[in-house]
């Protein structure tokens, strides 16, 4: 973890925190080059972090975009089960009611068999009476005709009878046979229904089973993401914690080559006083919500204390020098991106914050006189569009610019 490597590094700085008090603390010949030292592997390690952050990032995008496709899979999942128990839900009807037509079409079955057997055994009486009648024959009937026409008529009427119950009979049967064909088909229905349940209940059980699966899977997306999200956070902390050590590490390197410089006597000794020259000619306007002092931060929405002043304008704008005195930092710095530190003398000292890439005109040590160009405008570091960051300080702390500047 980052945060273990820092202690070793907070130990050995912990001689160098000069940056707080004026510039009077001797300074080892290598302590220059051993702060720019540990400054580069500082950035290093940040780099890396910030590879690492945007690495996780993605992972934690990635997976936000599965539970988009899972979320949306249960909800598609859940559907079809509701789909699936409406229709179980219709079939169940159904199958009462064709249960109870079986059970109707049984009974009006026995019925038509009953009378079919009741009719049967009526036409097996009637045809032994063609010979016996009680104690009368058929037969006798028929001879006992007083004539011919006497006797086909009686004949006629027997005949009669008999092909009347031979019909009905036959009806009998035929409704029988309907009867019994629809309580065919409904049983087969009734089949066809059952295994159409089965079926559906059987969908169902597999868009349970596929339903679980996702919401388990759901459950282990969000754990990984809970994971990754802790990765990044500890991620973010030892980010920052290092980009603070970087600070610290700029601040007394800033001291240090002050501190240099004036052992060469490099350094004016006293601010010569007076009112400071405008940083940046022609742009007057301090941007909104961009004065000395608290405020909204713009990019992190927090309220944090504004160090100097905010002011806009066109990338490559020149930025001059605004008094006498020595350049003590021309490099990056945490946050202002590209910075120029100007020493004036007396403790005080100024700072111009997000200077393009390549806009640095000066270099450490050399002196620079009031209204000299020294840079110019960009938006490097954490800037939100091109304005100059400027700041004053006196023995080490940010005061405010307007004391210089009216």
């Amino acid at each position: 973890m980052m945060r273990k490597r820092w202690i070793p590094l907070l130990l050995t700085l912990t001689m160098l925190m000069s940056f707080m008090i004026p510039f009077t603390t001797p300074v080892k010949a290598d302590t220059i080059s051993e702060l720019k030292k540990k400054i580069e592997a500082i950035r290093k390690e940040k780099q890396q972090s910030e590879q690492q952050k945007k690495d996780l990032s993605n992972q934690i995008n990635q997976i936000k975009d599965n539970k988009k496709v899972t979320e949306q899979e249960v909800l598609s999942i859940a559907k079809k089960i509701d789909q699936q128990e409406q229709k179980l839900g219709n079939l169940e009807i159904q199958i009462e009611e064709v249960q109870a037509n079986a059970k109707k079409a049984a009974v009006e079955l026995e019925q038509a068999e009953q009378r079919l057997k009741e009719r049967d055994q009526l036409l097996k009486d009637r045809v032994r009476l063609m010979y016996k009648h009680g104690d009368v024959d058929y037969l006798e009937v028929l001879l006992s005709a007083d004539s011919f026409s006497d006797f086909v008529q009686r004949f006629d009427a027997i005949q009669q009878i008999i092909e009347s119950d031979k019909k009905i009979l036959e009806e009998n049967k035929k409704d029988r046979d309907i009867v019994a064909q629809k309580k065919k088909e409904i049983d087969q229905s009734l089949t066809n229904l059952k295994k159409l349940y089965a079926e559906l209940e059987q969908t169902k059980s597999e868009l349970l089973a596929e339903q679980k699966k996702q919401k388990v899977r759901m459950a282990s997306l969000d754990s990984a993401q809970q994971q990754l999200v802790t990765k990044l956070r500890q991620e973010q902390e030892d980010f920052n914690e290092a980009t603070e050590e970087e600070a610290r590490l700029l601040d007394q390197l800033a001291a240090a080559q002050a501190e240099a410089l004036k052992k060469q006597n490099k350094l004016p000794v006293a601010y010569n006083g007076g009112k400071f020259a405008w940083p940046v000619p022609g742009y007057s306007r301090i941007s909104p919500n961009g004065n000395f002092g608290w405020r909204i931060h713009p990019i992190y929405k927090t309220r944090k204390f504004h160090a100097g002043l905010d002011i806009p304008a066109p990338q490559g704008t020149t930025i001059i020098a605004p008094d006498d005195g020595v350049v003590i930092v021309a490099s990056t710095m945490n946050g202002y991106g590209n910075v120029v530190m100007i020493d004036h003398g007396s403790g005080i000292q100024t700072l111009y914050g997000h200077i393009r890439n390549g806009g640095i005109n000066v270099s450490v040590g050399q002196a620079v006189k009031k209204g000299q160009k020294i840079a110019e405008v960009g938006s490097t570091g954490r800037s939100t569009g091109p304005h100059l960051h400027f700041e004053v300080r006196k023995n080490g702390s940010a005061i405010s610019p307007w004391t210089y500047l009216r």
